[in-house]
This record gives C-alpha cells, sequence and structure tokens, in this order.
C-alpha cells in the first residue's frame, strides 16, 4: 500500500472500491449438498440456489392442501376395495376381476411312505442343526457371570450366585431343547458318531467352565456335531432319491402293464423340493 501514489481523491476512491468489492461465492454452503460433493467449476453458485430453492417450493406444493397443484392437480378420490383397476393391469376391460374363476391349487405328487418319512427327517435334523449352532450363547452367558465375579463376597456374591443360578437354568433348557429331538431318532436317521458328537454338545455344556480356553473347546464340539449331522443328512439325501426313483419306477410298469404307454411315458409334475446337494454343501460349509 505505502508503494501506491493517489493524484486526487477520486483515484483514492476508485482504487479502494475495487479492492473491496464482495467476490460473487464460487462454493455452497455445507450441508446443502452431500460433503464432498460440488456443482462443476464455473457454475453460478447463486443461482444455482435460486433453481434450488424454486423447485424446492414446488415439490412442496404437492403437499399444500391450499395450493392448486395439490397432487399435480387431481382432486378425484383413490378407490378403495378393488373398484378400479390400473391401467397397467387391465383398466376398464378388467373391472370384472372378481367374477373370474380362482386358480385351482397346485397338487404335489405323493412318492410315497419312505419319501415322506425321508423328507420329514431331513427337515427335522435341518432344524436340530440351527439350534445347535447358536446354544454357545447361553454357556457363555454363564461363563462370563462365574468368570467375571468369582471373587465376589457378602451381599455381592449372594446377589452373583442368583444371577448365576438362573443362567444356568437357560442353559441347560437351551441345551436339551436343541438335544433332545435328535437324540430321540433311531438308528436308520442318525449314526453312532453323531448320537455321540450330540450328547457331548449336552454333557460338556454343563461343566462349570472358568476360562476362555475351555470355553474355545466347547466351539469345536458344536462344530464337530453339526458336521456330523451333515453327513447324516446326506445320507438322508441319498434313500430320498432312491424312494422317489423306486416310485416313479412302480408308477411306470403300472402304466405299462394296463396299456398306459402315454402315462407310462409321461413324466409326473415336480414334487415339494427335495433338498439339492449344492444347498447341502453350501450349509454344510456355513
Amino acid at each position: 500500500a505505502g508503494s501506491v501514489s493517489y493524484r486526487n481523491l477520486d483515484d483514492r476512491f476508485l482504487h479502494s472500491s475495487v479492492f473491496n468489492m464482495p467476490s460473487a461465492p464460487n462454493r455452497l454452503p455445507r450441508g446443502i449438498l452431500p460433503d464432498g460433493i460440488q456443482p462443476p467449476p464455473g457454475t453460478d453458485i447463486m443461482q444455482f440456489c435460486r433453481d434450488l430453492a424454486e423447485s424446492g417450493a414446488q415439490f412442496a406444493e404437492q403437499f399444500d392442501r391450499s395450493s392448486p397443484n395439490f397432487h399435480n392437480g387431481l382432486t378425484s378420490a383413490v378407490p378403495l376395495g378393488g373398484g378400479r383397476v390400473p391401467e397397467s393391469m387391465g383398466g376398464e376391460e378388467a373391472k370384472n376381476w372378481r367374477d373370474l374363476p380362482e386358480a385351482p391349487l397346485a397338487v404335489e405328487d405323493d412318492y410315497g411312505a419312505d419319501y415322506n418319512k425321508w423328507m420329514e427327517a431331513h427337515a427335522t435334523l435341518n432344524a436340530c442343526k440351527k439350534a445347535i449352532a447358536v446354544v454357545n450363547k447361553p454357556v457363555e452367558m454363564a461363563m462370563r457371570l462365574r468368570v467375571q465375579y468369582k471373587d465376589a463376597e457378602g451381599d455381592d456374591r449372594t446377589a452373583w450366585e442368583g444371577r448365576l443360578k438362573g443362567a444356568e437354568n437357560d442353559r441347560d433348557g437351551a441345551l436339551h431343547a436343541a438335544t433332545a429331538t435328535i437324540l430321540g431318532m433311531s438308528d436308520e436317521i442318525i449314526s453312532q458318531r453323531c448320537r455321540d458328537c450330540v450328547n457331548d454338545v449336552l454333557t460338556q455344556g454343563q461343566f462349570e467352565m472358568i476360562d476362555q480356553e475351555t470355553y474355545g473347546e466347547y466351539i469345536h464340539v458344536l462344530k464337530r456335531a453339526n458336521q456330523e449331522i451333515f453327513m447324516d443328512q446326506r445320507r438322508l439325501l441319498q434313500k430320498i432319491k432312491d424312494a422317489k426313483k423306486e416310485h416313479k419306477a412302480k408308477q411306470a410298469a403300472a402304466a405299462a402293464a394296463s396299456g398306459g404307454y402315454a402315462a407310462a411315458s409321461e413324466p409326473p409334475a415336480a414334487p415339494a423340493a427335495a433338498p439339492s446337494d449344492a444347498a447341502e454343501g453350501a450349509e454344510g460349509g456355513a
């Protein structure tokens, strides 16, 4: 400033006005757009703000009942109860949709008693496997209470013993609920190895665990049990396929004996879904 000389007061005033003139903003204030997002370079920020405000006002008018633009000017009430069919679903031509006949329910093919028995056993094992997979939570809760308050004394110890007793009751109930069904199954459904692993889940889960190392060993017991259940499910899956194949062969033989070549050559509709090998493999991996 010391190097600038002015010939008169008018020159000095002009210089001050030019350099002190407020410049147009080149960035939006924070909060208008998400952090890190700005308009492209060269955007007129003031015009952008005016357009944004105008757009917001037009949007708000659609919900202002006193505005002529309320619901974009549509004042007709929305018909309820199926009184009006949307144009995309047929419009006026489909107004008598209630008079249409109801679609018949699909009848599943019956592949015989053996097929149904193996399917039911497979579903039961799947439910047991899921129950065993989460039984570690009540076991861990009892272990944490025992470790955290083992040195408590007086009233604190009395309260701790009450909480510990409740946690152990919850743990034992969860263990019995998760293992009772599978331990009661017959030998044609589960193997003795699977039965032993599931029994380990029950007995070792009731141990008085006092450290994370013992709890970690119990987690491996749960994994072994689930692996054995998965292997028995694989064997059941083969029995399901054999029962289905045998039933189809009997149907084909009966149709051929009665002269119904067409009936014998026409495959029946797909049944309700026996579990696939791919699904079993994914579940076992999980």
